[in-house]
Parts: C-alpha cells; sequence; structure tokens
C-alpha cells in the first residue's frame, strides 16, 4: 500500500486508535517509530510435539492466523544445521537439527494490506524463531519467539502419582518485538497488530482443538 492511500485512511483508523492503550499504541503522534514488545503465557492441554507441529506449520497460517491473509513457505530454501542448544530448566547444552526456512506473510485488515518475508528457526523440541529480513519491508525490525515447555503436574494439586498418567500439559510462551520502518506505517498498522497479538494464543489454542480433538478432563 503506498503512502497516499494509507494517508487518505488514516482519518478512519485515529478514530479506532483514540484512547487505546494497547502495545503499539504511539505516544507523541507521528514521530520516530519506537521498538514495541508484547508477551504472554498460557498452559495448553496437548503434548508439547503436538503444539510445536501447530506453531511450525507456517504454509497454513492464513487458515487460522488472524489477520493472515495469505502465508507461504519456500520450501527451496529448507536448511538443517547440527547445532548446539541449550533449553531452560536442562542442566547441560544439546546438540540438535536446527531447521530454517523462509517464508512471506501478507496480514490485511481493511483498508490496510502488508507483505512481509520473515526467517523462520526451528529449534524442535522447544523453540521457534521468526526474524523479519531486513530491507524493503514494513519493518526496521521484527521478531517473533515460540516456546514450549512440558508441564509435569498433578491435576489434583496433590503430588504426582508416578502409577498414574498425568494429562499432557505445555506452557506456551510468545514474545514478539519489532519496529516500524516509518511514522507512517506505524500508525496505519496499529490496529492490525494489536488485534493480531493479542488473539494470538486463542487461535492457535483453537487450531489444537481442530486438529487434536478437545482433551478429556482427567
Amino acid at each position: 500500500m503506498n503512502s497516499t492511500v494509507l494517508r487518505r485512511h488514516l482519518a478512519q483508523f485515529s478514530a479506532q486508535l483514540a484512547g487505546r492503550r494497547g502495545f503499539l499504541a504511539m505516544p507523541g503522534g507521528m514521530g520516530r517509530p519506537r521498538m514495541q514488545t508484547f508477551r504472554e503465557s498460557q498452559e495448553f492441554p496437548y503434548t508439547r510435539k503436538q503444539v510445536f507441529e501447530v506453531v511450525a506449520d507456517v504454509d497454513r497460517y492464513s487458515e487460522f492466523v488472524p489477520m493472515c491473509t495469505n502465508s507461504t513457505v519456500f520450501h527451496s530454501s529448507w536448511r538443517t544445521e547440527n547445532v548446539v542448544s541449550r533449553e531452560p530448566g536442562l542442566p547441560h547444552p544439546t546438540t540438535i537439527d536446527q531447521r530454517s526456512v523462509q517464508a512471506e506473510l501478507a496480514v490485511g485488515y481493511p483498508p490496510f494490506r502488508e507483505r512481509y518475508m520473515s526467517n523462520v528457526v526451528l529449534e524442535q523440541p522447544w523453540r521457534i524463531t521468526a526474524t523479519a529480513v531486513p530491507g524493503g519491508g514494513i519493518f526496521t525490525h521484527m521478531c517473533t519467539i515460540w516456546e514450549f515447555a512440558e508441564v509435569v503436574a498433578s491435576t489434583t494439586g496433590l503430588p504426582a502419582n508416578p502409577f498414574v498418567q498425568q494429562a499432557a500439559r505445555t506452557k506456551v510462551s510468545f514474545s514478539i518485538e519489532y519496529a516500524f520502518a516509518s511514522p507512517l506505517h506505524a500508525q496505519a498498522a496499529s490496529l492490525v497488530f494489536d488485534k493480531m497479538a493479542r488473539s494470538n494464543m486463542a487461535a492457535y489454542l483453537a487450531r489444537c482443538q481442530q486438529l487434536y480433538g478437545t482433551p478429556v478432563r482427567q
């Protein structure tokens, strides 16, 4: 979307953005865009492998991620490297096959529509990182991080019984930090990214339910 079209629609956004104090709020008007951050965590009643596979399925994001209108993975760009990775909570680092790929995402909330390229890095089973490719996009910086940790706990509040199988649960942590390339983009995209980030967890949980069914409470 060019600057002329964006300016034409900023008046529409101003009424919606007025009074909002979302994580993308731009105090000070149309000054230099600041780095913005948002973090959230939630327990999912699914295995870590199941949740990891849902988040890693970038090709299907347009089917369930809020306001993602298109998602394309460039499969010819897949790379696998043997790296040392240290998962939080483990005493020692481990060697894993780290996979990476480039993907293009399109986000939209009329009248705002934009595309950007990301480098996606998968450290199975515990972390997925996506970083916007610099240059020519709407961001000067954008990085999202998903982390997955197995939850071992009793459903009764008492110490876990080693002879009774516990319901699978995964703590899912999501964080995003970014800065827009221009004040114009920051103003126009505020509502879009605010809605996307704040509805992210619910969308991925709903996708798990769609693929794996609703877990039976024990």
